[in-house]
């Protein structure tokens, strides 16, 4: 390639950069550190502790081999050095697995919905619109006016396991929305929203019939609302060293401040949206609801790369119900911890 041919008279737009980028290698393009976090984090889970001496190779120059292991909300600086040594005791099977796993989730992406070329964003749509008068999709808003299943940890009357609970829940609520919407689409997921960066409610989403989306960030009083969170917000929020500082907030001065994500970006967004958005009850017979949430799991996602802390929940209480209790046999609060695992990673 010549000088020449990548003069222009402008730069490029985010349409013709991805157009760009499309002509890559696709290993020209994968983030290895983020690849080495997520193998990282799966060997921790599916390998027992493993005493010292037996990594076949020393740790990458510069790491940082913790003394003893990391204790429950602690960073884990070891996997975020980058990929670790590979126990000299693992099966050649298992870390295929491994690999295949994380192959898989990074075919099932969910992106920023602003990416979404007018194609995709068609299709979600069409998804959305089919999927809507099925038994399956109002069993699903339904769940969540059922507040028995404890999954917000800020409102009134709720369990103290149910600051736990939120996260997990939430994940297994959208997965299940998704598989949903891909039994119409294979092909789709669901977007996020990055509220932080993107200051406008998607409204381009399809409206259902009796969902109200009125002039954000103003109360149908006229006072305003919370805002938006800031990147600043999220980034703060990611440095909490514990689980239940980041999910729901701190012990200071010996009073409890509930500043962690449920509020600060999660509670203050569906405010900020006013209308069906802002109803607790019925907030997910609006799409956009889903949008809103993956952008939550994205950051749980984010701050779990470097950090190994995760519910603080046993027995009945990690069993997220209705759909997946552990009577059924199904998935825990242990269970959704890893969206590689889950199969699907964001962009």
């Amino acid at each position: 390639m010549t000088t020449q041919d990548v003069m222009a008279d402008h730069f490029p737009t985010t349409e013709e950069a991805q157009i760009a980028a499309s002509s890559w290698a696709p290993a020209q393009i994968i983030d290895s550190e983020e690849v080495g976090l997520r193998l990282s984090r799966m060997m921790a889970a599916e390998l027992p502790a493993v005493p010292a001496g037996v990594f076949s190779t020393p740790a990458p120059p510069g790491s940082v081999v913790p003394s003893g292991p990391a204790g429950v909300g602690e960073a884990a600086p070891a996997m975020a050095a980058g990929t670790p040594s590979m126990p000299a005791t693992m099966p050649v099977e298992q870390v295929r697995s491994l690999v295949t796993r994380l192959v898989r989730a990074s075919q099932r992406v969910r992106k920023d919905h602003r990416q979404l070329t007018n194609a995709e964003r068609d299709l979600f749509n069409d998804a959305l619109r089919q999927a809507h008068g099925t038994r399956e999709y109002k069993e699903l808003v339904d769940a969540h006016k059922d507040m028995s299943h404890r999954h917000h940890g800020t409102m009134p009357g709720m369990p103290p396991e149910s600051t736990q609970r939120f996260l997990p829940w939430h994940r297994a609520y959208g997965l299940k929305f998704e598989d949903l919407l891909r039994t119409v689409h294979p092909a789709v997921t669901v977007p996020y929203w990055d509220y932080a960066n993107d200051h406008d409610r998607p409204d381009w989403v399809w409206q259902p019939s009796g969902v109200t989306r009125p002039t954000p960030g103003i109360r149908p009083n006229g006072n305003p609302t919370a805002a938006l969170p800031t990147q600043a917000t999220i980034d703060g929020l990611l440095q909490r060293p514990t689980f239940t500082a980041f999910t729901y907030g701190r012990v200071t001065g010996g009073s409890i401040r509930v500043d962690g994500l449920e509020m600060t970006a999660h509670n203050n967004v569906h405010d900020w949206c006013q209308g069906t958005l802002s109803n607790p009850m019925m907030s997910p017979e609006d799409p956009i609801f889903f949008m809103l949430h993956t952008n939550v799991d994205r950051i749980w996602d984010q701050w779990q790369l470097t950090h190994t802390g995760g519910p603080n929940i046993t027995g009945a209480d990690a069993g997220l119900d209705p759909w997946w209790t552990q009577a059924a046999g199904g998935l825990t609060a242990d269970g959704v911890k890893d969206i590689t695992v889950l199969g699907y990673s964001y962009q």
